[in-house]
């Protein structure tokens, strides 16, 4: 049996969207990953949008795996992780958040990180298990790379290559405004977390 440790935000702020846990206390993947792989993967695109081509070169987003387990509310979130931490295998780490992009929103989602296609497999039976224990007919899925960035301008996932195509130019400004919203957030974030830890 595996252990969670949810980001201790949660319990101060009610109004975050998106709440990340890890199987390590001090959530150190979670915020490696953020300016170690996130960031640069979101520069990747931007850059790549910003030069006008119409090849794009996925790099790390080619092998990076989301699933996603629709909740009705925070609290089945909560319930689901909890119940999920009987399911977790002692090697298995474990690295997500829940929340929604629309904090007005009650249905939250539950999204898990993997980093390669076996990571992903073992990963989405253990939790298609886990689910069918808490709601009769549970929504869990995958896809690669983040949705709101990479899905609506470049279609589906299942026909990318290393190399995709855009499939939607008409995407572009909007996915580079929401680029701009992603890194200005993540700016605001790293200097609150800053700014608490002095």
């Amino acid at each position: 049996m595996g252990k969670l440790y949810i980001d201790k935000r949660y319990f101060a702020e009610s109004k975050t969207k998106w709440v990340s846990f890890e199987t390590d206390p001090r959530l150190k993947r979670t915020k490696k990953d953020i300016y170690g792989k996130c960031v640069p993967c979101i520069m990747n695109l931007y850059e790549q949008l910003m030069a006008g081509k119409m090849e794009i070169e996925l790099g790390s987003a080619f092998f990076c795996w989301k699933i996603v387990v629709l909740m009705k509310d925070s609290d089945e979130c909560m319930m689901f992780l909890s119940e999920f931490e009987k399911d977790i295998p002692e090697d298995m780490y474990i690295k997500g958040r829940f929340g929604s992009g629309d904090a007005s929103k009650d249905t939250k989602v539950i999204v898990f990180n993997t980093e390669n296609e076996t990571e992903k497999n073992l990963l989405y039976d253990a939790l298609k298990t886990c689910a069918v224990r808490i709601k009769p007919e549970p929504q869990v899925i995958y896809h690669k790379a983040c949705a709101d960035l990479y899905h609506e301008l470049l279609g589906n996932w299942r026909q990318w290559s290393k190399t995709a195509t855009i499939k939607n130019p008409a995407m572009v400004k909007p996915i580079v405004e929401r680029i701009r919203k992603v890194l200005y957030w993540e700016r605001e974030g790293a200097r609150t977390e800053t700014t608490k830890d002095m």
